[in-house]
């Protein structure tokens, strides 16, 4: 099952980093869509194994439906624009919404002592289970962005995903996370700044949580992505070096054979954040499908001035088709 992507915006809307800061930025205060949305949602927490805690934002509606779980972007949140647009679509179309928190995102730092990493899939695994049985009525999808999206690939691989979660869509996923770093520190220089302020943030949130655990005085002197991931790594996390924490969480051909449940890719070819070479060179099997955009930035996909993505109109009617909501 595939998406119809023939986004061609205004000229003046190509640039892939004015898509991309478009996106991530200026919707968030221009535009109050989806706020009834954030307004209404029910907070819940979810026990995992190890006695970890994840937290999410539900909103049901009043008869049977199918849900959707998304699944935010590195240092994004349930109130990212783009997850909130997209919950917004989502809902309006008839669906139940869940907008799941990865460990450390949001207000969760003081939900579990250990720090988040991205090899941690076992857990989300594990509350996108949680949420489809009490909410999916057996049908349940997951959404994903950038590293939700890595994440919602690893979902449909593992061998614990249950088969109530019948689709997943992910967009500009994290494939080789080393060339994403890359990219972030050698790109423009505006995106370092960007992630390593927010990270820093959650830092300090964990910090504030943990004092007699944590202290990144050092860390926040680091200058590039790169050098904050082999400072963390070494410190607080399992993994003996970076190159051995970046495998855990690559998606590779073998990660691809062993989806248990389908998935659709969504990427741009101009994205400046997740190389689109990365993508491509994925290859298409009967499990996993791909629409390769020429543009669309890094998560946009904006194709008028008035701010309107693309995604937000496809993801319903890819989710209707593969779960059988009428829409």
């Amino acid at each position: 099952m595939t998406i119809a992507f023939d986004i061609d915006p205004p000229r003046l809307l190509r640039s892939p980093h004015l898509q991309t800061v478009l996106s991530s930025r200026v919707a968030r205060g221009f535009s109050r869509v989806g706020r009834d949305l954030l307004d209404t949602a029910e907070r819940i927490t979810i026990s995992c194994h190890d006695n970890v805690t994840l937290a999410a934002f539900v909103n049901s509606t009043a008869t049977p439906a199918p849900l959707v779980i998304v699944l935010h972007g590195w240092l994004g949140n349930a109130d990212s624009p783009y997850s909130r647009r997209a919950a917004h679509a989502l809902s309006s179309a008839g669906f139940r919404v869940a907008r799941l928190l990865l460990r450390d995102h949001g207000d969760t730092s003081a939900l579990n002592t250990e720090m988040f990493h991205s090899a941690r899939i076992d857990e989300v695994v594990e509350a996108c289970n949680a949420l489809s049985a009490s909410y999916g009525n057996g049908r349940t999808g997951v959404l994903g962005f950038s590293l939700g999206g890595n994440f919602a690939v690893r979902v449909a691989a593992h061998p614990r995903c249950d088969r109530s979660i019948a689709s997943v869509l992910a967009v500009c996923p994290v494939v080789d996370p080393v060339a994403a770093v890359d990219a972030i520190d050698n790109g423009w220089s505006g995106y370092r700044w960007w992630f390593l302020r927010k990270w820093r943030r959650a830092l300090v949130a964990k910090q504030q949580a943990f004092p007699d655990r944590y202290d990144f005085t050092e860390a926040f002197e680091l200058p590039t992505i790169a050098a904050l991931t082999d400072y963390v790594v070494a410190r607080h996390s399992e993994f003996p070096d970076a190159a051995a924490y970046y495998a855990a969480y690559r998606l590779t051909q073998d990660v691809v054979t062993r989806l248990v449940t389908p998935v659709h890719v969504v990427a741009a070819l101009d994205d400046p954040v997740i190389p689109g070479r990365d993508i491509a060179n994925l290859s298409a099997t009967d499990a996993l499908t791909l629409t390769l955009s020429p543009y669309g930035g890094h998560c946009a996909f904006i194709e008028t001035f008035g701010l309107e993505s693309r995604l937000d109109a496809a993801a319903p009617h890819y989710f209707a088709r593969a779960l059988g909501l009428c829409i």
